[in-house]
């Protein structure tokens, strides 16, 4: 998942030469179908003498990572530049501008994040909101302490995950745009099958709905290979209610749609 407003991406994947000049890559976690691809992104990237890229990853991954792309590099015969970072879970950490990103621990089978994109304002203290506009001036002169940083959830992506990482996580659930996981649709899966894959299911978000009443735009996304383009839609215009439906779509990729 590619935001070229932050140059930035979530997840690897399989790697594809056309983000090899995304600086910037924040990795759930280890399964093949989200990383496969960082060995060949870090080998294109210094293949075309770009910067090392910065790669963030949660704290257990950083040991096995940093062996298996050093035994890439005796593969390849070469040694390439890269910056591999455990995540702080307390820190904001800058992209440009007034916007950050911070990491939150999610629920899956290995150790995983998700990843929100803030924006950082300065609001003004509560204690000193209705004075005149003058009276705010000559106490900001005196050098008073009146404002504080506020930082606004923009867009989260979750990473595979169970549904416990939105209703754990306020910052997710106050997204402007939320990209979540949504394995399972139909009773082929039930919910606990789907929980203990760390999954979720769409009868989770269903009964859970409360849940996205700030979320302006939900896209759904890693559906399992079993559904098709034309299944999906229909199962979520079904059973979605009417309200969550009108602000769903379903990130589906181009080989669903055969």
């Amino acid at each position: 998942m590619h935001l070229p407003q932050f140059r930035l991406m979530f997840d690897v994947g399989r790697g594809s030469s056309r983000l090899t000049e995304v600086p910037l890559l924040l990795l759930t976690h280890g399964h093949l179908d989200h990383s496969s691809g960082l060995p060949y992104y870090i080998s294109q990237r210094n293949l075309r003498n770009l910067p090392a890229a910065n790669i963030f990853v949660p704290p257990e991954l950083k040991e096995p990572l940093t062996k298996i792309l050093q035994l890439w590099c005796e593969v390849e015969d070469y040694q390439t530049r890269y910056n591999l970072n455990s995540v702080d879970y307390e820190q904001y950490v800058p992209l440009h501008g007034n916007y950050y990103f911070k990491a939150f621990r999610s629920i899956h089978r290995v150790p995983s994040n998700g990843y929100t994109v803030f924006e950082k304002s300065r609001k003004l203290k509560q204690e000193f909101q209705g004075l005149p506009g003058h009276k705010i001036a000559q106490m900001k002169e005196t050098n008073h302490d009146m404002f504080y940083e506020n930082y606004t959830p923009q867009i989260t992506f979750s990473g595979d995950t169970q549904i416990e990482f939105v209703l754990n996580h306020e910052s997710v659930r106050k997204s402007k745009v939320l990209f979540l996981e949504c394995t399972y649709i139909d009773e082929a899966r039930t919910i606990e099958h789907t929980r203990k894959w760390g999954h979720i299911h769409l009868e989770e978000i269903i009964q859970n709905q409360d849940a996205f009443e700030e979320v302006e735009h939900l896209f759904l996304i890693h559906f399992s290979p079993r559904y098709r383009y034309d299944k999906i839609c229909k199962i979520l215009k079904e059973k979605l209610p009417s309200g969550l439906y009108e602000k769903t779509t379903p990130f589906i990729p181009r080989y669903f749609k055969k």
